[in-house]
């Protein structure tokens, strides 16, 4: 009975590995790839949260797509963007080998360790995903439980990484020249280009759907632009050196991450400036995002310990000519940063 009991096991296992390969033989979109993974395999391995991780072709950043069987779960906001240094990711490529950590209680060593402890999650497997021997990306299993998987687990998610590797690197490769033509190469965010192809909600939709950006947006009929500006960044970039001054945006980029967790319409509009879309948010959400950017930049220290002071414009309309509604806010992070600077002068006066 027991060898019966292995032997429709492993009839089982065999018919859902053939079926995932049938599903995802010929898709080029990596969310299709997630979904045939849960549809075909959650049965087998019960999971909680599930992800897909793909590196662009420089290997500084990773494109998330993840989902979750556990309505209590959140996950991910689809189309994120990370850094690869510093997290399990960056060890996975590293070592060429799948890492598990069945307790994140008792052990949380990367970066987003414990972010993920926050999030619920107990248990992680972090399975690499090939392409002629080279790792390009990562399989994230996920679940609320401690010791979640076993080494049977593991072992059936590795050859789920081997059988979705082909179609999920040709649907990395297509996004991938979508995201190089949009993203700016120093932080990763969305460039001038991507901001100035949003111009009407039909090209916003469009885009949000091209980049895999989920949001509550079924009519968008109003929008904020929120213009944000490093204050005294040429100065600072005369003092410490452009590669400290590189830095330093990069760290005001994951600010801008934290303080938008639910929107990733993030722009780098040139040089020190950026700038944050917010789809239907109203004008009282846009200024109490702003204040909690201001708020978070500042606390945000560089190697020597200076603060980061940021300027803020807002102009909220409804959908309106785009390059009008950047210009008002330019102008508005302007006349902040004036009423600010002679705030000062005052107080040194005084």
């Amino acid at each position: 009975m027991d060898t019966l009991t292995a032997q429709e096991q492993e009839i089982r296992r065999l018919r859902a590995l053939n079926a995932l390969l049938r599903a995802t033989r010929n898709t080029l979109d990596i969310r299709e790839v997630l979904r045939s993974v849960r549809d075909h395999m959650h049965s087998l391995v019960p999971f909680d949260r599930l992800g897909l991780l793909v590196a662009e072709s420089r290997g500084r950043y990773c494109l998330i797509q993840e989902l979750v069987t556990l309505d209590t779960l959140t996950c991910c906001p689809p189309g994120s963007i990370m850094p690869i240094a510093g997290t399990a990711i960056e060890w996975v490529f590293r070592e060429l080998r799948s890492h598990y950590n069945g307790n994140l209680a008792e052990q949380r060593e990367f970066l987003e360790d414990e972010t993920l402890w926050n999030d619920q999650i107990r248990s992680i497997v972090r399975v690499p995903l090939y392409s002629s021997g080279d790792v390009y990306g990562v399989m994230t299993v996920k679940s609320v439980r401690v010791d979640a998987f076993s080494l049977e687990d593991i072992s059936l998610l590795e050859e789920i990484g081997l059988q979705i590797s082909g179609a999920l690197f040709a649907a990395k490769h297509v996004a991938e020249l979508k995201l190089h033509a949009m993203t700016d190469p120093l932080t990763g965010i969305y460039n001038r280009r991507a901001l100035h192809s949003l111009t009407s909600p039909q090209h916003l939709t469009a885009f949000l759907d091209e980049f895999m950006i989920e949001g509550e947006w079924e009519r968008i009929e109003s929008r904020s632009v929120l213009v944000i500006d490093v204050d005294d960044f040429k100065l600072y970039n005369d003092t410490y050196g452009h590669a400290e001054g590189d830095r330093r945006l990069c760290q005001l980029v994951q600010t801008l991450r934290y303080a938008t967790p639910a929107h990733q319409l993030l722009f780098r509009y040139g040089g020190d400036e950026f700038i944050i879309l917010l789809p239907n948010a109203s004008e009282l959400e846009s200024h109490s995002i702003a204040s909690h950017i201001r708020q978070a930049a500042y606390k945000t220290g560089d190697h020597q310990g200076v603060p980061m002071s940021v300027s803020i414009g807002i102009h909220h309309d409804v959908w309106g000519d785009l390059e009008n509604m950047i210009r008002k806010a330019d102008a508005a992070m302007y006349d902040s940063k004036k009423r600010r600077a002679d705030i000062q002068t005052e107080v040194g006066l005084s």
